[in-house]
C-alpha cells in the first residue's frame, strides 16, 4: 500500500497529470470504458492532499477534454451513415434514433446536459446527434454546458473526498467514485421510467351504467 502511495504522490505532482486527465476525459467521451470520472476525482481528492494538482487548472483541463470527447463523438456519428442506415433496420435502433432525436429537437440542452452524467449515456448521445444532423454549434455550446457542470460535480467529489480523508486519500477517492457511479445509475433509472410512463397511455376506467 505504501508503495502505491507514493507511486500516487508522484504521479500527481507530476505537470504531465493535467495532459493525461485531459486525454483520459476525452477518450471517455468516445470509449466509456476508460476511466475518465475516476482520474479527475483522484486528481481533485490529491488537490486538497497535497495541494498538487491545482484545484483550478483541473477543472478547465478536465471541461476541455469533456467538450474535445463529445466532439469527437458527434462527427464520429455525423460519418456513420451506414451505420446508421444498418441500426434502423432494427427495431432497438430505429428506437434509439427516434429517442434522441425527438429529445434533442425538444429538449436539447436538458438530454445533452443529462447524458454527461450517465455512463455510456454521453457516448450514445453524442454519436447520435451527429447522425441525425443535429447543429454543431448549438451541440457546442450544450456541451460545454454539459462539461462544466461534470467538472464541477466531479471535481467537486474529489475535493469533498481528500477533505473528509486526509489521511486516507485512496479511501476518500474510493467513495467518491462509488457515488458518482450511483448518481449516473439513479439518472439512468429516472430517464428509463419517465419513458415507460410516457409510452404506456393512461388506462381509462371504464363506468358500467346501471341497468
Amino acid at each position: 500500500m505504501d508503495s502505491v502511495m507514493h507511486l500516487l504522490d508522484g504521479v500527481m505532482a507530476s505537470p504531465w497529470l493535467y495532459l493525461v486527465v485531459l486525454l483520459l476525459v476525452a477518450i471517455d467521451s468516445v470509449f466509456p470504458v476508460v476511466p475518465g470520472e475516476a482520474a479527475v476525482i483522484t486528481a481533485g481528492a490529491y488537490a486538497v492532499v497535497q495541494d498538487s494538482p491545482s484545484a483550478v487548472l483541473l477543472l478547465l483541463v478536465t471541461i476541455t477534454g469533456a467538450v474535445i470527447g463529445d466532439l469527437t463523438a458527434h462527427h464520429v456519428g455525423r460519418g456513420a451513415g451506414p451505420i446508421a442506415r444498418r441500426l434502423r433496420r432494427s427495431r432497438a435502433g430505429d428506437a434509439l434514433f427516434v429517442w434522441a432525436e425527438k429529445g434533442l429537437m425538444t429538449r436539447g440542452g436538458m438530454i445533452i446536459v443529462g447524458a454527461r452524467f450517465v455512463p455510456g449515456g454521453r457516448t450514445a448521445l453524442s454519436i447520435t446527434s451527429g447522425m441525425i444532423g443535429y447543429p454543431r454549434p448549438r451541440f457546442l455550446a450544450f456541451s460545454l454546458l454539459a462539461g462544466t457542470a461534470w467538472a464541477l460535480y466531479n471535481v467537486g467529489i474529489g475535493m469533498l473526498g481528500g477533505f473528509a480523508f486526509r489521511d486516507q486519500p485512496l479511501l476518500g477517492v474510493v467513495i467518491g467514485v462509488g457515488l458518482a457511479l450511483v448518481v449516473g445509475i439513479a439518472l439512468e433509472r429516472v430517464r428509463r421510467a419517465r419513458e415507460r410512463r410516457a409510452a404506456d397511455p393512461p388506462q381509462r376506467e371504464v363506468v358500467h351504467a346501471d341497468r
